[in-house]
């Protein structure tokens, strides 16, 4: 089974939290054993714990297998690009980091730093950040072009695609018929919001699976919220994790860890959020 998160945001309590739940002996006997990490990017920037979350990642991987790929906070840090945010505290935090504290990002030979997209073929799965369409293929509207990068895809509200200084802004539609270019019968993961979402694509119908009222249960001493879907082996899915480190949140605001897991067999995506 998969422990999927996303955004965490530099927020080690946010992190030691979701792993507390996810790796109890109680999540265990009720969902499964985790047997992989799923990190779907910003585990940088906004909070004050940059170095700390980076060390806990790297512990992780020598347990698990970790797939992660990179977020726009992450590539802000990696590239010393600006994005706004970030308290004076996270940002100190930040610029302490070594370049040995950043050795978890690995360069590529053209320079650049992670993964923008990872497949899993086997399993049927599309890891991005933001959002999976090729930058190339989109008819670019000016502005910066980092902002059309998969790490800044952002799932559009409208019934429409747009550039805004927030990235580029995607129809669900978009986003499968990219993911048939890789796969059948696929589910997307992403993350960047901090909102979750379940959108399920049966032939060319698409549609809002979210249900409005979720379940609520006690795991260890947490109150948790979930969401579960039982995934068709015929359908397409695109599901948005949200905030994993609530000190990400941009308004500074009351918000909760969340994070999902996958399992396999059957095939069935969770989420959940703290109350």
């Amino acid at each position: 089974m998969d422990l999927v998160f996303s955004d965490i945001h530099a927020d080690m309590d946010g992190l030691e939290t979701i792993l507390k739940i996810a790796l109890s002996p109680e999540f265990e006997e009720k969902y499964g054993k985790i047997s992989r990490i799923i990190n779907l990017g910003d585990l940088l920037e906004r909070g004050t714990g940059p170095k700390e979350v980076l060390q806990k990642i790297q512990g992780l991987s020598k347990t698990y297998p970790v797939i992660s790929v990179m977020g726009n906070h992450d590539e802000s840090v990696l590239y010393k690009k600006s994005i706004s945010g970030s308290s004076f505290a996270s940002a100190r935090a930040h610029e302490l980091l070594s370049e040995q504290d950043l050795e978890f990002f690995h360069q590529n030979k053209d320079g650049t730093f992670g993964e923008q997209q990872i497949i899993d073929a086997k399993n049927k799965l599309l890891c991005v950040h933001g959002g999976p369409l090729d930058p190339k293929k989109i008819t670019k509207e000016g502005g910066d072009p980092w902002l059309y990068q998969k790490t800044w895809q952002r799932l559009s509200e409208e019934n429409n695609e747009f550039y805004s200084y927030y990235g580029y802004h995607y129809r669900a539609s978009s986003a499968f018929e990219e993911g048939k270019t890789k796969l059948e019968n696929f589910i997307i993961l992403c993350g960047h919001q901090h909102i979750e979402a379940a959108i399920r694509q049966n032939q060319n119908e698409i549609t809002n699976i979210w249900p409005f009222q979720p379940v609520t249960e006690k795991i260890e001493s947490f109150v948790v919220h979930k969401r579960e879907f039982e995934i068709d082996k015929t359908s397409n899915y695109l599901f948005r994790v949200g905030l994993g480190g609530p000190q990400g949140h941009h308004s500074g605001g009351f918000a909760k860890p969340h994070f999902g897991v996958i399992q396999h067999d059957p095939k069935k995506v969770i989420l959940f959020g703290l109350e």
